[in-house]
């Protein structure tokens, strides 16, 4: 899933240019070139679809060039990711509706990828056996407030994977340390396994009317289907497969996965990684009495030299220059209300 703008990433991130498609963490590969990268030794290229803005085919295709250009699923319109994912779905299940699916939005962060390529074989291996809804689930190592959480059943708790009790939206910090100090709840990642058929199953049944969008459409895999799946989109509402779908469900499981995750939503998520990469610093940015602060630039040889500034975030942008406290989401927040004119 590559449909998002990256809001919080601004002035970096832009509506013509969201996070997905930049390198964002200075590794020399964009987060959605990275995020192809982790499947190639799983999933063949002519299995691996791109969900993204219409505007962003071109960009895409750029940047994964090896991807077959009808495996580019282009939206019309954002509407949240049960519209995108039932695109997908539908399309998948037209060809193949005993295909094993795998979703991950194109925005994360993976320490370790051999260990999270692990983790997927034993999703993939767990939904071929039962017909379940499986998410994975990421151990807290923090009492996190800018994830949601799931609560896990016995059996998961016990074995590592398992049905779940309930999800947890995005809690206030007393509640994430209380959901971090009793042991039963993993972050929800966003990241999916399940067989085709059954999500197609579960669409049907909690989101009647965003599935009969796409179960309509005859013209998959041929030249009418964009036309045809753009007029779905705009009739559709917006909603999260979560909402929609995954908190409603009987059969939704959760296996762990412990890989080094993070969402890379926040300029404050941004630097725990980049502080520890060997190329996530410029040297050409020096920081003097400045500890915890982030410095981002488009000109990577521009000289950028921060004094007496702790835990800021400094963005140079050839045509806007944003100096503001890094962990300070609201204010953060309300810059971009004021002044972000290009998204």
């Amino acid at each position: 899933m590559a449909g998002g703008i990256g809001a919080r990433f601004w002035p970096m991130s832009r509506q013509d240019k969201p996070k997905q498609f930049l390198d964002i963490l200075g590794t020399g590969f964009t987060m959605l070139q990275d995020t192809c990268h982790r499947f190639e030794s799983i999933v063949q290229a002519d299995n691996f679809f791109v969900v993204t803005g219409e505007k962003f085919g071109g960009e895409v295709m750029r940047q994964l060039h090896t991807l077959p250009p009808h495996n580019i699923l282009t939206e019309p319109e954002r509407r949240n990711t049960a519209p995108c994912i039932a695109y997908a779905a539908y399309k998948i299940y037209a060809t193949d509706p005993n295909a094993i699916m795998i979703v991950t939005p194109s925005d994360h962060h993976i320490g370790d990828v051999e260990a999270f390529r692990q983790c997927l074989v034993r999703g993939v291996e767990y939904v071929s056996q039962n017909d379940v809804l499986l998410t994975i689930g990421i151990p807290p190592t923090f009492p996190a407030t800018s994830y949601g959480y799931i609560e896990q059943g016995d059996e998961a708790l016990e074995t590592g994977r398992g049905a779940i009790v309930r999800f947890k939206e995005k809690p206030q910090k007393e509640e994430a340390e209380e959901l971090l100090a009793s042991g039963r709840y993993v972050w929800n990642s966003g990241m999916f396994v399940w067989k085709v058929k059954d999500i197609v199953a579960a669409l049907e049944t909690y989101l009647p009317e965003v599935a009969a969008l796409f179960a309509n459409i005859k013209s998959y895999n041929t030249t009418s289907e964009r036309t045809d799946v753009a007029q779905a989109f705009l009739n559709s509402k917006s909603i999260s497969i979560d909402y929609g779908v995954m908190e409603k469900a009987d059969n939704v499981h959760v296996l762990s996965g412990d890989f080094g995750w993070d969402d890379i939503g926040t300029w404050e998520s941004l630097y725990r990684h980049v502080s520890s990469l060997p190329s996530g610093e410029n040297p050409n940015h020096k920081l003097e009495n400045s500890p915890h602060t982030l410095v981002r630039a488009s000109n990577p040889d521009k000289q950028v030299i921060v004094s007496g500034l702790d835990n800021y975030v400094v963005v140079d942008m050839d045509d806007v220059l944003v100096i503001a406290p890094k962990g300070d989401e609201a204010t953060l927040h309300d810059l971009l209300n004021k002044h972000a004119k290009n998204l």
